[in-house]
């Protein structure tokens, strides 16, 4: 058999790697992205105002450094990061992520804060230490998850991290109310995988919300996650269906056969 192929084949694989290799360099030379760990912290925090005074291209420029500063921090400096913005420069949200609790976790057993939570008074805190416990998959946390709901602890009501841990578990408390809709002011990559937990569950009183909401929902995401879900509650529905417009009018039509009152927006 002839290796002529075989030689222009590596040939060709040569000339890609030495081709990406080259790439890679002038990427990295043309970034221009600056050495921000010559600046204090202080000087990084005055930058989220001003990125020309570091030379930053982005906020999420200063704020990556920033986090990569925490693992010097004690623990108690950064809980109370939660409550003070300044003391790290850095805060937590759905938007931002986690980047202080993900530290805190990263210590270990957070039996300690679990306990300091029904004494805490501020409530950014107390929404800190449920983002730590979220990371834990053990009875105690379970079982603090659940007093949260039970006694309603979180600001404004608003305990989705606590509802999703458990919902998760295919706890049937929470999942009713994640089929509330309560919710859905989360962006759109989280809450997706709220909505495939129905399915994944087998919470059948999910459906109304599924197929009079969730599969009308502005998001692409959403509606494919509601699909997915009612796929798993009605295994026989058909796997073909082409166009949007099938799924929603077919699944309206089995929550009614089964006997849910339903008004679904396309009947």
């Amino acid at each position: 058999m002839s290796r002529a192929p075989t030689r222009v084949l590596e040939k060709l694989i040569l000339l890609l790697i030495l081709t990406s290799a080259l790439c890679n360099g002038q990427s990295d030379k043309g970034s221009g992205k600056p050495d921000l760990s010559r600046f204090s912290s202080d000087q990084l925090k005055n930058c989220y105002t001003d990125l020309k005074l570091c030379g930053a291209t982005s906020s999420w420029d200063i704020s990556d450094e920033l986090a990569s500063r925490l693992p010097a921090f004690t623990t108690e400096e950064l809980v109370s990061c939660f409550d003070d913005f300044e003391i790290c420069g850095l805060s937590e949200s759905d938007h931002t992520g986690w980047p202080i609790s993900d530290e805190i976790a990263r210590r270990g057993d957070p039996r300690e804060l679990l306990v300091r939570y029904w004494k805490e008074p501020r409530w950014l805190i107390r929404d800190g230490i449920e983002d730590v416990a979220y990371h834990f998959d053990t009875p105690e946390v379970i079982a603090f998850m659940r007093r949260i709901l039970s006694e309603r602890m979180t600001r404004k009501d608003d305990h989705y991290w606590a509802v999703n841990y458990l919902a998760k578990k295919c706890d049937v408390l929470a999942l009713k109310q994640l089929s509330s809709g309560r919710y859905r002011r989360l962006g759109s990559l989280q809450y997706e995988t709220s909505v495939e937990l129905f399915g994944k569950c087998g919470y059948r009183p999910a459906i109304p919300y599924l197929v009079d909401t969730a599969v009308y929902d502005f998001s692409f995401n959403i509606v494919i996650a509601a699909d997915h879900s009612l796929h798993a509650l009605y295994t026989d529905g058909p796997k073909d269906l082409k166009h949007l417009e099938e799924m929603q009018h077919y699944f309206c039509a089995r929550a009614k056969q089964e006997g849910f009152r339903v008004h679904c927006k396309t009947q």
